[in-house]
């Protein structure tokens, strides 16, 4: 029970890894937050949470929705330990390809939440010595052709987790995990063979040293490993979570 009494906000928590993460810290003993984009979306989800779940909707690839989700936390746990910011998106397009509304809209989900629910959780992660653990991705540290967008944001990520680092500490650690493909819907409908998601799943496995992808359950395990004690010097790391995809070419 590493966070027996703490309070997590967990963006993007609806699915994926983020339920995944949600689910690990109330294992854990935290009370937490679920963060999605509508109330009709994180109503839906809560029933597979039970008690210590409290909503925190709102559209966090805006600023204004990004306090509001912060607010709806702080408003239930009278304070914030853990920020997780997870929320994000998956658009394929190539360079020549990508529309600017796809561009705002990766942006705006997968970096711009992470300013923003930041800046609103600011004050109380200090109180707290808190800590916040960021989303990116192995395409963060590593290009990929055909995803050039998802690549820009998620490098952005993992150097603003450098700078919020050195900007926050003391007070507060900020770390990034860097998945690789975790099986989640979004990864199956994001690299589906025209429109074959097991056949993009197979693909994607080989492309791996360990010839298999990730699961959210493994993912969680990564965040609650650098939110704990346990990494209680770690600071500011982009730790990949990509079965060795980013040691070398493969």
């Amino acid at each position: 029970m590493r966070f027996e009494g703490e309070k997590v906000l967990v963006t993007g928590a609806t699915r994926g890894i983020g339920a995944a993460c949600a689910r690990a810290f109330l294992a854990e003993g935290a009370v937490v937050a679920i963060n999605g984009r509508t109330d009709a979306s994180v109503s839906a989800a809560m029933q597979g949470f039970g008690e210590g779940a409290v909503p925190a909707p709102g559209d966090v690839s805006t600023a204004a929705g990004c306090k509001a989700a912060v607010d709806a936390a702080l408003v239930a746990f009278g304070g914030l330990d853990v920020l997780v910011n997870n929320a994000g998106i998956f658009i394929r397009g190539n360079i020549e390809e990508v529309s600017e509304e796809d561009w705002d809209a990766i942006m705006n989900a997968n970096i711009k939440s992470v300013q923003f629910c930041t800046q609103a959780a600011l004050p109380a992660l200090r109180a707290a010595q808190g800590r916040i653990v960021n989303i990116a991705s192995e395409s963060g540290l590593n290009g990929f052709p055909g995803t050039t967008a998802y690549c820009a944001s998620k490098g952005a990520v993992v150097n603003l987790t450098r700078a919020m680092a050195m900007e926050l500490a003391p007070d507060i650690r900020v770390n990034a995990l860097c998945p690789g493909v975790v099986e989640t819907d979004m990864a199956r409908a994001g690299f589906a063979i025209d429109g074959d998601e097991d056949a993009g799943m197979r693909q994607q496995q080989g492309a791996y040293p360990l010839q298999r992808i990730g699961t959210v359950e493994q993912a969680a395990a990564a965040v609650l490993f650098l939110a704990s004690a346990d990494a209680d010097f770690i600071n500011g790391a982009a730790l990949p979570m990509e079965g060795g995809a980013t040691v070398g070419k493969w």
